[in-house]
């Protein structure tokens, strides 16, 4: 591990890799809810995700140890769709740089929009004290829901 994280473009030869590592990071959300969100299991939907959306991997030299996927909403206006990191990248500074990176690429960013499951309450914390308020909340199921966080720049 050099702690160097890089940034840069996904490509579809890279698919595979990504979902390894999202299988890995999701396993909390499996082991609760039964399951991780949706299509972070499939190479295919990396790939047709690929084709719509921003998306990034993060690597440590050579391997990939996370990724994000953020969609242009309007101008100035985006989500982060997903967030993930490899669990022993986690803590590392990893998810830092990783909006230090959307801050500093997207010129027109004026809103970040994201969500956050109702039972990471770590990831809560992360996002705000990033600057992320909790705006609303996002019923998936009887039981299953997530907080929607903004953050104006």
């Amino acid at each position: 591990m050099s702690n160097i994280f890089k940034i840069s473009k996904a490509t579809v030869y890279e698919a595979k890799y990504l979902v390894e590592v999202q299988v890995k990071a999701f396993q909390i959300d499996v082991a609760i809810c039964g399951g991780g969100p949706p299509g972070y299991d499939s190479v295919d939907r990396q790939v047709e995700l690929m084709g719509s959306h921003l998306y990034y991997k993060i690597t440590d030299e050579n391997t990939i140890i996370g990724g994000f996927y953020l969609l242009y909403l309007e101008p100035g206006k985006y989500e982060l769709v997903r967030l993930f990191v490899a669990p022993s990248y986690q803590g590392m500074g990893v998810g830092t740089k990783v909006f230090k990176y959307i801050e500093e690429t997207f010129d027109d960013l004026e809103i970040l929009e994201l969500e956050a499951s109702d039972f990471r309450k770590d990831n809560h914390t992360f996002y705000e004290n990033r600057g992320f308020i909790k705006v609303g909340e996002v019923q998936y199921g009887k039981d299953s829901f997530s907080y929607k966080y903004r953050k104006c720049y």
